[in-house]
């Protein structure tokens, strides 16, 4: 969950700390306060757009930073994949520069707005007059309508997964058997060094970056740590630090404050910087601390990129690479296995398309029995949020695709690990009009109620923290107290803001 938003230099907003507790949190105040600035600092801290133009004006830059805790077990394993430090906290900071590109970091570590954004998407959804991080997404309504068929949904699902899987081995498996009853000596032999080469290598696709990453962390450690504690030092209580200076001074000013009252607004800001000082030079101190200074893991690092470097200038890239290993590897197999293997591999293949076929039209008559019931739920809940005449759709489609599934209806169709079904919302508010897509029609406000709608609907989806701007605008009396309850049972399983 969003533990603190740090907001500084954005639009009309000087220096600001957000501090949301669990469950459900409602920011107001005054139009013209800063509320949506800080909603649009939370979704550019997680990667959204942000408008070098929105810098406040007299501010170098505009940073954010958002603290999240705990974090996310599949959040976590990518932290680890991409070779970022883990600490107990996460957190990730957006730096804004007027006609600048800025910068994401991650736990301190530099990373691209790609990154951030892979990693915003796993801690928050949010939608913001209108523009939602997710919910305009073909996926991710795909992913929503499979949790909501709960645990029966997610069984077809997984079976699925697993059997499109095997089916598309199979036929690789096959395709490798055929090239190589008619493959001859040299090319087999061709293969076999392909794989001697390359198999010890153990190649992973986007690597690189990473190792890159790792590299210039390491290579720079001992001036990352230096700069840390010079911060720290400098910002601190010890040997008369920012903090130390300022804290005294506050205290006599606090002092004086009852002589003329205005000095205390001023007392009060100096005790407030004193604070932030303080944090800043514990955070500068957390930062250093995750600094590690390893000679040995450089050199391995280095010989581990010029390894791949020269992989990647002898086969392209990588990933073809990896591509040329898998199909010298499927054909070195094949030949080794005989006559009969082409025949073996066909029967193989047989038996796992019809595998696939039958649970991926299990996991359709699942989805469509479920879209209709979700239907059913999300209309009644919009038109009881002043949307009388809502009516939400979800529209299942195939694609034909020759080398694709038969599911029972005579015709070849594309299927993927998650299925066959293309799924897509649709949404319409006026009696007259027919849904359309949410990309096409709804306005901002709608949009948000629609994302509170299928979030009271589906309690198990999304990531920890819902954020929705202004859901409740021009609302009131009994609509209003209805968005109050629905954020209010939200907030009972998943932060709300």
């Amino acid at each position: 969950m969003l533990r603190e938003l740090r907001v500084e230099g954005l639009a009309v907003i000087a220096a600001a700390r957000l501090e949301p507790g669990d469950g459900f949190t409602a920011l107001t105040g005054e139009t013209g306060a800063g509320k949506s600035v800080c909603v649009t600092a939370l979704r550019a801290a997680l990667g959204g757009r942000a408008d070098p133009g929105s810098v406040r004006p007299g501010a170098s830059a505009a940073r954010v930073t958002a603290v999240f805790d705990p974090v996310p077990a599949d959040v976590r394993e990518r932290l680890a994949e991409l070779g970022i430090p883990d600490d107990d906290l996460l957190t990730l900071t957006r730096e804004v520069v007027p006609g600048g590109r800025g910068s994401c970091r991650v736990n301190g570590a530099l990373v691209s707005l790609s990154t951030l954004r892979e990693l915003g998407d796993g801690l928050a959804d949010v939608t913001l007059q209108g523009a939602s991080q997710r919910l305009l997404r073909a996926s991710w309504q795909r992913d929503l309508l499979d949790v909501a068929g709960g645990g029966a949904g997610r069984a077809p699902r997984a079976r699925t997964e697993a059997a499109v899987h095997h089916w598309r081995d199979a036929e690789a498996a096959l395709e490798a058997a055929r090239r190589a009853a008619s493959a001859g000596r040299a090319q087999v032999q061709r293969a076999r060094d392909l794989v001697a080469e390359l198999r010890p290598l153990e190649l992973r696709s986007g690597e690189v970056p990473g190792l890159e990453a790792e590299r210039v962390r390491l290579a720079s450690a001992a001036k990352l740590a230096a700069a840390a504690e010079a911060i720290a030092e400098a910002a601190g209580e010890e040997d008369s630090g920012a903090a130390d200076r300022l804290a005294g001074s506050a205290i006599s000013a606090a002092t004086m404050a009852a002589f003329d009252p205005p000095l205390a607004e001023i007392a009060d800001t100096a005790a407030d910087l004193v604070e932030r000082l303080r944090e800043l030079a514990l955070d500068a101190r957390r930062y250093g601390g995750t600094v590690v200074v390893d000679q040995e893991r450089l050199a391995g690092v280095e010989e581990r990129l010029d390894a791949l470097a020269r992989v990647a200038r002898r086969h392209g890239s990588i990933e073809e690479a990896i591509a040329e290993l898998e199909q010298a590897e499927a054909l070195v197999a094949a030949a080794d296995g005989g006559d009969d293997l082409v025949a073996r591999h066909e029967a193989d293949c047989a038996a796992v398309r019809r595998e696939a076929a039958e649970a991926a039209a299990e996991l359709s008559r699942l989805r469509a029995t479920t879209a209709r019931r979700l239907e059913r739920e999300v209309t009644a809940q919009l038109r009881e949020l002043a949307l009388p005449h809502a009516r939400f759709r979800i529209v299942l489609s195939r694609s034909l695709d020759p080398g694709g599934l038969d599911l029972g209806d005579g015709r070849a169709v594309r299927c993927a690990e998650h299925g066959a079904d293309d799924v897509e919302f649709r949404l319409v508010t006026n009696r007259d009009m027919v849904p359309v897509a949410l990309d096409r029609g709804p306005s901002g406000g709608e949009l948000s109620r629609l994302a509170l709608a299928l979030s009271a609907s589906v309690q198990e989806a999304g990531a920890p923290l819902l954020v929705l701007d202004e859901v409740d605008g021009g609302l009131g009396g009994e609509t209003a107290a209805r968005v109050g309850d629905l954020l209010a049972a939200i907030g009972a399983g998943r932060q709300v803001l």
